[in-house]
C-alpha cells in the first residue's frame, strides 16, 4: 500500500509564519501551485492561496505586511501515512486543490496536490465511453473577457464570478486564457494592472469536444501538464471549461466502487496463499477479528471471527498490541497458540474513519522442535568437547608434573651435593680431632641456608599451579619471570643462554596469571628439549612490548626449526616433533586455548633463519 507520503512535495510548500504577503507571493510562483502553508513551530498554522492574494491586489494592499493576517480558509491536513485513495474524497468533499500532510505530531511533513492524485487514476474509476458532456452541468457557462480589456478587469472579473481563469476574447473566439497565477505573478513584479490582457495571456488555449471521451482529454491534460480546457459544443461554439476539479466530483464515487473491487481482487488471492492471514479491525479498547483468509480459517477455525484477538492470542495478544502502536509494524513475534507455534508480522493499515490489523501467521512448529533438536546436539557436542578437553587438560597436567619433577630435580642436584660434601667434611674434621664448636656451627649454617633454598623451591613449584582468578589484572613480566624462574636449573644444565627483553611494572594483561605462565612454560621446555640436541652456542630470546592496544611477546630460539610439514598442525592436539621422547602435543594445544580463549589474544608460530619462533598477541590491560 503506497502512502501519501510517497508523493509528497516536501520542500518549496512552507514558509514562517512570519513571513510576508510579498514572500509568500515568491513561494507560490517557485512552487507554481499558488499556495503556501504557515508554520508554527513545525505545525501548519494557516494555508494562503493565490486567491487570497488576488484579493488583496484588488484591494492594494500594502505586501509587507504579514501574510498569515490574510489567511481564511482553514488548513485541511490528512496523516501522511493514510493510503493515496484516501486522498480523493478529502480532495472533492473540501473543495481544494491541495492536501497538508502532518505526521503523528501534527507536524508538516508536505503537499500532495491535486494534478499529482492523477497520476493514480485508472480507467476502471471512470466509464471508458464517459463524455466530456457528461462532466459538464446542465448550468455550465464560461466567463471570458474581451482582449481589448486590462490585467484588472480581468482581475475583477475573475473576484466577481470567483473562477480561478478567464477565456479572452476577440469578436466571439477565444484567442487565449489568463489564469489567477498569472495575475499572481504580476502583482509581485508590479507590474502596472491597467496594461492589456494580451501581455499575459497564454495561447493559444487548449480545445476539445463535448462529445470527446474523458480518457482522451485526461491524456491531454497530463501531457500539457494543465487544469483546464476550453469546451466547445456540437456547433463549435465556446460552452465551458473543464477542471480537474469537475472531473474529481464526478468520479468521487467511482473511486470507492474501484476500491471495493481491488479489496475483493486482494482477499481471493490472500485465499490462494499458504500462510494464515488475519485482519483485526481496531479501535481505542476495542479489537475484534474482522476477515481471515483460507489457511486461517483451517488453523485456527471460524469460530475466531467477530471475537477479541484476545481470546485467540491469550496473553501474548498485549504485548503484540503494544508493539503495533508503537511501532506501526511487527516482525517474527513469537506465539504459542493452540498447542503450535506461530510467528507474526503483520502492519497498522489506518483508513479515513477506521484502523485495521493486517497479521500473516507462519507455523513455525516443526521449525521449533528442528532446532530444539539441533540446540541439544549443540549442547551434548560441547559437553563431550569439554569433557575431551578437560581429559587432554590433565594429560598435560601429568606431562607437565613428569617435567617438574625433572626441574626440582636440577633445582636440588647443587644443594645436595653440597649438603653431602658438609657431611663428609664433619666426618674427617672429628676423625682429625678437628671439630670443635665454631667449625661445627659454620657447616650447620651451611647446611641450613641449602635446606631452605629447597624449600624454597618447593614453595615457588606449589604457587606455580595453585588455580588463581581467572579475571584478573597480572603482570606480563612477572608472569614469565615466574616461569623461568622454574626452569632455570635446567636451562643452566644444558648451557643454554636465556635473554630477556621486558621490564616489570610496564606491561599488563586481564585473565589468569599463572595460565599464561603456564604458556612461557610450555615453550620454554619445548625450545630447551629442542636445543638440548643442538651443538652449541644455544640461546632463547623473549622480548616483550606495546603495539597498538596489545601485548606483543615473541618468543625464540636457535634450535634448528619446527619440521615443515608439521609447521602448520603444530596447535593441534596430538602433533608433536618429540615422539622419540613421549611428546604428547597437548602442551601447545592447551597453550593456544589460554592464549585464544582466556587472553582473547592470537598465537602464531614460523621458522626463522636460525630456529623457531611464536608470536604471542594479547590485548593490554
Amino acid at each position: 500500500m503506497r502512502t501519501l507520503s510517497t508523493i509528497a512535495h516536501k520542500e518549496g510548500f512552507s514558509l514562517p509564519h512570519t513571513a510576508s504577503i510579498s514572500e509568500a507571493m515568491a513561494c507560490m510562483l517557485q512552487n507554481r501551485n499558488g499556495s503556501v502553508v504557515l508554520l508554527e513551530d513545525d505545525r501548519p498554522a494557516a494555508i494562503l492561496t493565490e486567491g487570497m492574494i488576488l484579493d488583496l491586489l484588488e484591494e492594494n494592499i500594502d505586501f509587507d505586511q504579514k501574510a498569515i493576517r490574510f489567511a481564511k480558509k482553514p488548513v485541511i491536513t490528512a496523516n501522511c501515512n493514510r493510503p493515496i485513495e484516501s486522498a480523493f474524497d478529502l480532495v472533492v468533499t473540501n473543495n481544494i486543490r491541495r492536501l497538508v500532510l502532518t505526521d503523528r505530531k501534527d507536524r508538516y511533513v508536505g503537499m500532495v496536490l491535486q494534478d499529482d492524485l492523477f497520476g493514480f487514476l485508472e480507467e476502471d474509476v471512470y466509464k471508458v465511453d464517459l463524455k466530456v458532456a457528461d462532466l459538464l452541468s446542465s448550468d455550465a457557462y464560461i466567463v471570458t473577457v474581451s482582449s481589448s480589456k486590462t490585467l484588472y478587469d480581468a482581475l475583477h472579473l475573475m473576484r466577481h464570478a470567483k473562477v480561478g481563469s478567464v477565456v479572452i476574447t476577440d469578436k466571439n473566439k477565444a484567442v487565449g486564457i489568463i489564469t489567477e497565477k498569472d495575475i499572481l505573478a504580476a502583482g509581485y513584479q508590479h507590474m502596472d494592472l491597467q496594461q492589456n490582457v494580451k501581455t499575459l495571456m497564454s495561447s493559444p488555449i487548449l480545445s476539445v469536444n463535448i462529445d470527446d471521451a474523458v480518457t482522451s482529454v485526461m491524456a491531454k491534460m497530463k501531457e500539457r501538464r494543465i487544469r483546464r480546457v476550453l469546451v466547445h459544443n456540437t456547433d463549435g461554439e465556446m460552452h465551458a471549461l473543464l477542471t480537474n476539479r469537475d472531473i474529481f466530483k464526478h468520479i468521487k464515487g467511482n473511486v470507492a466502487r474501484m476500491l471495493e473491487i481491488k479489496l475483493r481482487h486482494a482477499k481471493e488471492i490472500m485465499d490462494l496463499l499458504p500462510q494464515a492471514i488475519i485482519e483485526i479491525y481496531d479501535e481505542p479498547g476495542h479489537q475484534v477479528v474482522h476477515w481471515i483468509n483460507r489457511k486461517a480459517r483451517e488453523q485456527f477455525g471460524d469460530s475466531i471471527l467477530e471475537h477479541s484477538p484476545q481470546e485467540l492470542f491469550g496473553e501474548a495478544w498485549d504485548e503484540l498490541y503494544n508493539t503495533l502502536m508503537k511501532e506501526n509494524m511487527i516482525e517474527n513475534f513469537s506465539a504459542l497458540l493452540q498447542g503450535r507455534a506461530f510467528e507474526f508480522s503483520g502492519t497498522v493499515s489506518k483508513n479515513i474513519n477506521s484502523r485495521y490489523i493486517k497479521l500473516i501467521a507462519k507455523d513455525v512448529t516443526e521449525h521449533e522442535y528442528v532446532k530444539q533438536q539441533l540446540k541439544q546436539e549443540v549442547h551434548e557436542e560441547n559437553k563431550l568437547r569439554q569433557e575431551q578437553e578437560y581429559l587432554m587438560m590433565q594429560q598435560s597436567r601429568l606431562a607437565s608434573m613428569g617435567e617438574m619433577i625433572g626441574h626440582i630435580a636440577h633445582q636440588w642436584r647443587q644443594p645436595l651435593a653440597q649438603l653431602g660434601g658438609i657431611f663428609m667434611n664433619l666426618e674427617s674434621a672429628q676423625a682429625f680431632g678437628e671439630l670443635d664448636e665454631a667449625y661445627l656451627k659454620k657447616k650447620i649454617a651451611h647446611g641450613n641456608e641449602m635446606i631452605k633454598y629447597m624449600s624454597q623451591t618447593i614453595d615457588d613449584f606449589r604457587l606455580f599451579f595453585t588455580p588463581r582468578e581467572h579475571d584478573q589484572r597480572f603482570d606480563v613480566a612477572l608472569a614469565v619471570e615466574q616461569a623461568v624462574k622454574i626452569v632455570s636449573a635446567a636451562l643452566d644444565y644444558h648451557r643454554i643462554q636465556l635473554q630477556i627483553d621486558m621490564s616489570p611494572g610496564r606491561y599488563y594483561a586481564r585473565s589468569s596469571g599463572s595460565e599464561f605462565a603456564q604458556v612461557i612454560l610450555n615453550l620454554l621446555n619445548n625450545a630447551k628439549d629442542a636445543l638440548s640436541e643442538r651443538e652449541h652456542p644455544r640461546e632463547i630470546r623473549i622480548s616483550l612490548k606495546h603495539e597498538d592496544a596489545l601485548n606483543v611477546l615473541t618468543f625464540c630460539d636457535n634450535g634448528g626449526g619446527i619440521a615443515l610439514e608439521i609447521l602448520p598442525d603444530i596447535f593441534k592436539p596430538n602433533v608433536t616433533t618429540k615422539q622419540q621422547n613421549g611428546g604428547t602435543g597437548i602442551g601447545l594445544y592447551m597453550s593456544q586455548l589460554i592464549i585464544e580463549q582466556k587472553l582473547k589474544g592470537k598465537i602464531e608460530a614460523s621458522n626463522s633463519s636460525e630456529g623457531a619462533c611464536f608470536v604471542l598477541k594479547f590485548p593490554s590491560a
